[in-house]
């Protein structure tokens, strides 16, 4: 049996987080799990049957809610929320291997970078938030700064960071690039319901424009409120759309203080769809979605959805396959 709650690491505990290594070279290696937790202690986890868990470096600094990106033998952890240096806190690190093999356990290290040009224009750390981010050209990071309507370019080789424009990327998170269709996929803003969608971000990387998006979801019931929504890549053109509903029912109570009145969250839903992107026409605008399998789930409140989508996903890449229904 595996706990996968965090325990207790001192006055200040932080949180664990689970980040994605991918493997993106086709050597019949399995993608790995890196766990980080409240003091910046790190793991690698192999999904390889029997699975393996070996120690990594203690990272320069916790990690607040990261994100990761894989860039060649590489991986890129950065704050959803980076603070600029020279303070003691490293946002943004690299986990790299300077051993000729790179398949080998030893070598690993992690090394401090400089965060996104943004945070330094921000005083606010509320104001850098990173909203979406994705990896162009094979060698570049990309990353979304939606108030302040710019977006930044990361070169890897060079580990320097310049402005790409006042633009952001059309996306919520991660944006996942899809050799078979040339374009890039992930889930819309907000604004734009969270839907499954695609852009080009190399032909027209500065118009902000989708070129397709698809709702693969009905019509949830009326008391379901939508959290998260994430698009997970499994590999070649199938994906796995995960929402997370947080669902309000129960009596109306009524403040004392203030007299208003509210609802008690009762429980929290999980729906998962697995969809396919198919060509179905001469020109690049022909897409479809092909819907497969879907599930829901009942989770308790107290469940960190990251934590369900790192289940998902561990469980999708091991080889489990979508039947459609």
């Amino acid at each position: 049996m595996i706990n996968l709650r965090p325990l207790p690491l001192g006055p200040n505990p932080g949180s664990m987080g689970f980040v994605l290594f991918k493997n993106n070279v086709n050597n019949g290696e399995h993608d790995k799990i890196v766990t980080i937790d409240g003091t910046g202690r790190s793991l690698i986890c192999d999904s390889d049957v029997p699975p393996t868990v070996h120690y990594l470096p203690t990272l320069f600094s916790p990690k607040f809610r990261p994100f990761s990106l894989t860039v060649g033998f590489s991986l890129y952890v950065m704050d959803t929320i980076p603070i600029p240096m020279p303070t003691r806190h490293r946002s943004f690190e690299v986990l790299s291997n300077d051993d000729d093999d790179h398949l080998s356990l030893k070598g690993w290290q992690w090394s401090p970078l400089d965060p996104s040009p943004h945070v330094y224009s921000r005083p606010s750390h509320r104001s850098t938030y990173i909203d979406s981010y994705a990896v162009v050209a094979g060698t570049s990071i990309v990353v979304s700064h939606n108030a302040g309507g710019r977006t930044y370019r990361f070169d890897t080789a060079s580990k320097t960071w310049r402005k790409a424009g006042n633009w952001v990327l059309p996306f919520t998170c991660l944006a996942e690039y899809v050799p078979e269709h040339k374009l890039w996929f992930g889930v819309s803003s907000t604004n734009d319901g969270n839907r499954f969608c695609a852009a080009d971000l190399v032909a027209s990387p500065d118009s902000g424009e989708m070129r397709r998006r698809w709702c693969e979801l009905g019509e949830p019931p009326p008391e379901w409120s939508l959290g998260q929504t994430y698009a997970v890549h499994l590999g070649s053109s199938r994906f796995c759309i995960v929402r997370f509903f947080v669902v309000v029912g129960g009596p109306v109570h009524v403040c004392p203080v203030s007299y208003s009145t509210f609802r008690v969250e009762e429980e929290l839903q999980a729906v998962i769809n697995g969809v396919e992107v198919e060509g179905c026409g001469g020109d690049d605008e022909g897409l479809r979605v092909v819907k497969h399998k879907s599930e829901r789930y009942k989770l308790d409140l107290d469940l960190d959805c990251r934590m369900m989508l790192f289940c998902v996903t561990s469980y999708l890449n091991s080889g489990a396959t979508m039947k459609e229904t």
